[in-house]
């Protein structure tokens, strides 16, 4: 009724964004970084494992993510980092005494949450952390994911990538702008993929 009565007098009404445009907010705000706690589900193997663990995005003055998380694998604690710089994934398991280094065109920095293909604005979400812009989208891999973007400053909020078979990963943003720099791992703690 309100947006009716202003509409007839003139007033333009704000028009909804589009899901690129939200999905670009966090690249084209001030942020410099983001630190955020990563919970969910993955299948590996045919065994689904629970994970818990934190990580960051570094979005100025270059791209670049870091998480690692821990997951109980047969009763024992398995701690997984990875860390994604200048196109190479490093990634460090119990399985490897060293980094392993690998060349991708996707990996854990704030140019995945851009989204791919399939981009679809959901409306306004009242969260927690302030009022937001709600969008979906698939990844490079085909992963679909909901982000969550506030709308006051374009800070990302939430990520949530669905995996197939229904598995999720969950990243909840808590804190910006605290100096975070994210490097590559020394080069003697390094072995190629």
């Amino acid at each position: 009724m309100v947006a009716a009565i202003v509409a007839g007098c003139g007033v333009p009404t704000p028009a909804a964004p589009t899901a690129k445009d939200v999905l670009a907010k966090p690249q084209q705000s001030d942020l410099k970084d983001a630190h955020f706690t990563v919970t969910g589900k993955i299948t590996d193997n045919g065994t689904t494992v629970e994970l818990v663990g934190d990580g960051a995005l570094a979005y100025k003055p270059k791209l670049a993510g870091r998480f690692k998380f821990t997951t109980n694998v047969g009763g024992q604690a398995v701690t997984i980092q990875e860390i994604s710089v200048d196109g190479t994934n490093y990634g460090l398991t119990p399985a490897s005494p060293k980094w392993v280094a690998t060349q991708s065109t996707s990996g854990i920095d704030p140019s995945a949450f851009a989204g791919a293909s399939e981009q679809k604005y959901i409306g306004e979400e009242n969260l927690p952390q302030g009022k937001a812009w709600h969008a979906t989208a698939k990844d490079k891999d085909g992963n679909t994911f909901d982000a969550y973007v506030r709308e006051k400053d374009g800070y990302p909020i939430k990520y949530v990538e669905t995996q197939t078979g229904g598995q999720n990963i969950t990243l909840t943003f808590d804190k910006y702008n605290t100096g975070e720099t994210i490097t590559a791992p020394p080069a003697d703690q390094t072995q190629q993929g």
